[in-house]
């Protein structure tokens, strides 16, 4: 059960001056009554999906879930909510079918996924209440659950949001400065067969605010520095500005970290490897040996695995620290934006790469090569074939 039993409250009262907010270390939350609800969540599926289903006035199509009552709940991940699509999109895509009540209320989230062809995999089913929002999401395919959520209001604002799962339970506290979020703390504790459930902090989150919105989010994990997740780029920030800023570092670091690594034998390529297509920042560098390509291709019919950075004689990384502001900023931006940009900026900048002189970095085979990949190669046509 997830329950600690315990209660603390404790608030700094002291004077504040005007416009601050006061901070409050809210109550340790027993979760034993939702985890308990949360085991019995099966049996009670087919009643909420039919009173829910029977509540919607109105679907509409969205190109991501949306509408999630937690504040900071898409900031804190550099996410944005779901936009509203004017019609079903491709089925080969994931997509989300959002019902609303006759108060225009949120009380279905239907989610499709484009791995499994268009087909309708999780439905999350949103009740309200006085004071109170319950969400129950579930694999549509046989109705087991996975999460159960609980909201608390006091006065219209959003004071705690509670959450029992398969993996664990945990909530969320938030703190005001007027109707403005400054301040979350996350608890969790992890299902371990045998062990007891006991939330501990998890990370604390920080906001801060001026008449234009959002300017910063800071993340704490407990024990450690504040975290920039967000941060309003100043005036006159383009992304285009900031490329041009970060590239010209980047081709002065790559050589300079490859040549460290003093390589004696006849390098075929280096990878510039990426795990996400929106920050062109956050890459490894990874060098290929034409002795190893050889022993591949007599092994192997498959001429693409030499392409592998998994299987390659030498990693190593860029510094950019002389540029780490403008670079976070621009994934920042990047990431935002949803774009996938990042990606076709490496790709570009590789492909720049390999036009120059490496002479003086390792030895090249004739056929040397600078690409970007993602480590499972899923862009490789695209970035190297596709862009050439």
């Amino acid at each position: 059960m997830c329950g600690d039993g315990l209660v603390r409250r404790r608030a700094l009262r002291s004077a504040k001056p005007e416009g601050l907010a006061v901070r409050i270390i809210r109550r340790v939350i027993d979760l034993s009554d939702l985890d308990a609800r949360f085991e019995s969540l099966a049996e009670d599926y087919g009643r909420r999906r039919i009173a829910t289903y029977a509540a919607v006035v109105r679907w509409e199509w969205y190109d991501d879930e949306a509408f999630d009552l937690r504040p900071l709940h898409y900031e804190r991940d550099l996410r944005r909510p779901g936009r509203r699509l004017p019609e079903r999109p491709s089925p080969a895509g994931d997509h989300v079918r959002i019902g609303f009540d006759i108060e225009d209320r949120v009380v279905a989230l239907l989610e499709y996924s484009g791995f499994l062809d268009g087909e309708l995999h999780y439905e999350t089913l949103r009740t309200y209440g006085a004071d109170v929002v319950e969400q129950a999401r579930f694999y549509a395919a046989d109705g087991r659950p996975i999460y159960l959520h609980e909201y608390r209001f006091e006065a219209g604002l959003i004071r705690t949001a509670s959450s029992a799962a398969i993996g664990g339970c945990g909530y969320e506290t938030y703190e005001y400065d007027g109707d403005q979020v400054t301040h979350v703390a996350v608890h969790h504790a992890e299902r371990r067969p045998g062990a007891s459930l006991r939330t501990r902090l998890w990370m604390s989150i920080d906001a801060v605010y001026d008449g234009k919105g959002l300017v910063r989010l800071e993340i704490s994990p407990p024990g450690r520095p504040p975290q920039v997740k967000y941060e309003r780029p100043p005036a006159g920030f383009t992304v285009e500005s900031a490329w041009q800023t970060v590239q010209r570092e980047l081709r002065v670091q790559i050589p300079r970290s490859v040549r460290a690594l003093a390589v004696e034998s006849p390098a075929y390529c280096v990878a510039l490897v990426y795990e996400g297509p929106e920050d062109p920042a956050d890459l490894t560098i990874h060098v290929g040996l034409d002795e190893d390509r050889q022993a591949y291709l007599a092994e192997n019919a498959d001429p693409d695995g030499v392409w592998s950075p998994a299987d390659m004689a030498y990693e190593t990384s860029a510094d950019l620290s002389a540029v780490a502001a403008t670079a976070r900023l621009l994934a920042q931006e990047l990431t935002l934006a949803r774009s996938g940009i990042g990606r076709d900026l490496l790709a570009a900048l590789a492909r720049t790469l390999a036009t120059e002189d490496w002479s003086a970095v390792l030895p090249t085979t004739e056929d040397f090569v600078v690409y970007a990949v993602d480590i499972e190669m899923a862009d490789l046509d695209r970035n190297m074939r596709g862009g050439a």
